[in-house]
């Protein structure tokens, strides 16, 4: 028969999916960690910015050169000296050699090399944080993704069991219009409802097949890599909102972002505060030459050894571009101060959304577990009452699109209450430890 056929397909496809290796979150998350394309980029980024973080970069260490150069020269000269000597020379050789090393050191500049070095390394430290956002970005998409094709093989699961109701009610239809104890009518729509569900989970089948490319991608494997979820969402956070309220002013990576924003900008100011100090430059040096003529008042000249010197300079006027530069950076730094304050009223508005959000379908979960359970008494007296007789099939039919409805309904509601946990986490930095 048809519908023998129809449980065919679907115990082979659940047989199919059983085979599977099973995908916990902690595995997703870990292969992410390792594989995801952002993740990586974001963390070559946060190296640099460490590599940059120097004594170096920032100017604290002399900058030591060696330099080296030779001449040669062939020239047809004639001299003529005030004590009425001529010298006439045709290819007269003359040679020149030098070599030398250099050394310059910022001794004082204002103390900008300090500056500049602490200013390096909250460039460091922002990198991190930006990591994290990175990562708890991630993290964040993946729960989703995994938790909407566990959302979807609850609802592949609702619809098998629903099918084995749907197969009951023909082979009952049936068996009542052969015995005349019912019309043709029942049995046909009966197959016609149970056709509709068939197709119902095709399509979501084929879903929950899209779902899966779509978490291969975030975890940067093969598309066609399968994969199999865990069947169960639990909800484990149970936060208390005016712990939450202090504890984000910390733990949220958007606030320290902003945070480290402000204090790169005043690292900046008092970099260019800096420049209305004094400078001074120790420098150093040894160098060799030696100069060979054929002709001329000096025919072999040769020196060797140190030098040394300071070197002084202060920056008295500049045309007041200083102090507009001071002036711009004082500005800068009141922005990032009121875009923290704004990222802020955001977080804790959103805070608070969130947690009236989760506490709302915790509510409505509970709600719906034991709603599921009136549902499923319902079908099971509804379907004898059609076996005995008491009972239509448009009673049925109603007994059973309640059913499914309610299974709907407990899965969504899972599924939300799980997708606020983890906003409420994540707006708490709760996703990345």
């Amino acid at each position: 028969m048809k519908y023998f056929s129809v449980f065919i397909l679907v115990i082979v496809c659940f047989i199919s999916v059983s085979a599977q290796q099973i995908l916990t979150l902690d595995s997703a998350i870990s292969i992410a960690l390792k594989n995801n394309y952002s993740i990586l980029i974001s963390k070559n980024e946060s190296e640099i910015s460490k590599n940059d973080a120097t004594i170096g970069n920032a100017g604290m260490l002399p900058q030591l050169s060696l330099n080296a150069s030779g001449t040669f020269a062939d020239n047809n000269t004639k001299q003529e000296f005030s004590t009425g000597t001529v010298v006439s020379e045709t290819g007269a050789i003359s040679t020149g050699l030098n070599a030398g090393a250099a050394l310059s050191w910022t001794i004082f500049d204002g103390f900008k090399m300090f500056i500049s070095y602490d200013k390096l390394r909250e460039i460091s430290n922002m990198s991190e944080i930006s990591l994290k956002l990175e990562i708890e970005n991630t993290i964040e998409k993946i729960c989703t993704e995994y938790f909407q094709i566990v959302k979807q093989k609850q609802l592949l699961k609702a619809i098998e069991q629903n099918l084995e109701l749907y197969d009951e009610r023909v082979k009952i239809a049936e068996t009542k219009w052969k015995i005349g104890s019912g019309s043709k009518l029942d049995y046909l729509q009966a197959k016609v409802d149970m056709n509709s569900q068939t197709s119902n989970y095709l399509t979501q089948k084929n879903a929950m097949k899209e779902l899966k490319i779509s978490l291969n991608n975030l975890l940067a494997n093969n598309p066609e890599n399968e994969l199999d979820v865990e069947d169960s969402i639990s909800i484990i956070y149970s936060p208390l909102y005016e712990e939450l309220k202090t504890s984000v002013q910390t733990q949220n990576v958007q606030l320290l972002l902003q945070q480290k924003n402000i204090e790169i900008e005043k690292y900046s100011l008092r970099e260019l505060q800096s420049q209305a100090y004094p400078k001074l430059i120790l420098n150093g040096a040894y160098n060799f030459s030696r100069t060979d003529n054929q002709v001329g008042m000096i025919l072999y000249n040769r020196n060797l050894g140190p030098s040394a010197g300071l070197t002084l300079s202060w920056n008295i006027f500049s045309g007041n571009v200083l102090k507009q530069q001071v002036a711009n950076s004082k500005i800068l730094i009141e922005n990032s101060e009121l875009l923290f304050n704004e990222t802020k009223s955001f977080v804790e508005s959103s805070l608070l959304k969130a947690f009236n959000d989760f506490n709302n379908a915790k509510q409505i979960l509970e709600l719906e577990e034991e709603n599921i359970m009136f549902a499923k008494e319902n079908i099971d007296v509804a379907l004898e009452s059609f076996r005995l007789g008491s009972s239509n099939a448009i009673e049925l039919k109603e007994a059973q699109k309640s059913y499914e409805d309610a299974q709907s309904r407990l899965v969504n509601a899972r599924y939300a209450t799980k997708l606020a946990e983890i906003r409420l986490m994540k707006l708490n930095g709760m996703l990345v430890k």
